[in-house]
Order: structure tokens, then C-alpha cells, then sequence
């Protein structure tokens, strides 16, 4: 009989969850939580990187939304931050990920991802995981890392969603 490979996220009986990932993987989400938190800290708020992390909340009235932005703005990078850095030393101080904190993993990977997505210019619609290893695009390690990602977010829905 073959065993069922384990994903990243392993469900425990008390709803935490034990991280199955090499060290390099913890080392690389750390270091990704870090960037995150710096784009959020340095960035100007019309940098166009961040469009997908701040969407427009009235899309039809630009002056309404704006206002939105000016109010709201702060508060929504103070959550980000915050769970950034959460969730940046539960994975360096161990192999869990309590229950309650599995919201700020899923918020914080999915900030990272759509900051990548912004960068490469990434439609939904139409982007292709299959990447080739042997392309000489530069942009082929980041693209990779963005389907990587993509990949770690779904695991983390399914291992939510498999624990409730």
C-alpha cells in the first residue's frame, strides 16, 4: 500500500497546525514576510505595486475612494504588519501555527503573492505555471516563486478548511 504524501500543513487534533517544510521553505517565508513588511513600511501610498494589497473600495467614484484610502489606509497596513511579523516568528520559533493564527499566515502569504504578481504584471486569466527551467527569462525564478506560492496558499485553504 503506498502512503499518501503530507502536505505542508498538517492538521492537529486541538486545531493547530504542524508545518512539514524544509528549512530552507521556513527560511525563504521569513525572508518574504521581512520584504513584505519593508514594501509596506517604505512604500508610497500611489506606488503601483501595491494596487492589488489596497484595491479600490468605490470604483465608481474616485473621490469617494479616496477618502477611503485616506481613512482606512493606515489601519490596513498596521494589520499587515502585525501579522507579517506574527506569523515571520512562529515560523522561526517552532513547528506550529496555532488556530487563530492561520489567518494571519493565510493573509500575509497571499500579500507576498500578490505583490510578486504585481511586480511580473501576472494576469489570472491567463498565467502559466508550466514553467521551463532551462528559459534564460529573468523573470523565471520570480514567476516560479509566484506558482509556488500559489500552490503553499491552496495548501493552507484545503488544510483550513480540511480542520474545520
Amino acid at each position: 500500500m503506498r502512503r499518501r504524501a503530507q502536505g505542508p500543513f498538517l492538521p492537529q487534533a486541538d486545531g493547530s497546525f504542524r508545518l512539514n517544510m524544509a528549512p530552507d521553505v521556513r527560511d525563504l517565508l521569513v525572508h518574504l514576510f521581512g520584504e513584505l513588511r519593508d514594501v509596506l513600511t517604505r512604500a508610497d501610498s500611489t506606488d503601483p505595486a501595491l494596487r492589488r494589497l489596497f484595491p479600490a473600495a468605490y470604483h465608481a467614484d474616485p473621490e469617494l475612494d479616496a477618502e477611503y484610502q485616506e481613512l482606512m489606509r493606515s489601519e490596513l497596513v498596521a494589520s499587515r504588519l502585525t501579522a507579517a511579523s506574527r506569523v515571520s516568528e512562529m515560523i522561526e520559533s517552532g513547528d506550529r501555527i496555532e488556530a487563530g493564527d492561520m489567518d494571519l499566515f493565510l493573509q500575509s502569504l497571499n500579500a507576498v503573492r500578490l505583490l510578486l504578481g504585481t511586480m511580473l504584471d501576472v494576469d489570472e486569466d491567463d498565467f502559466d505555471d508550466d514553467i521551463d527551467p532551462d528559459s534564460d527569462d529573468e523573470s523565471a525564478a520570480q514567476r516560479h516563486l509566484y506558482a509556488y506560492l500559489g500552490w503553499l496558499l491552496e495548501a493552507a485553504v484545503a488544510a483550513v478548511m480540511g480542520g474545520r
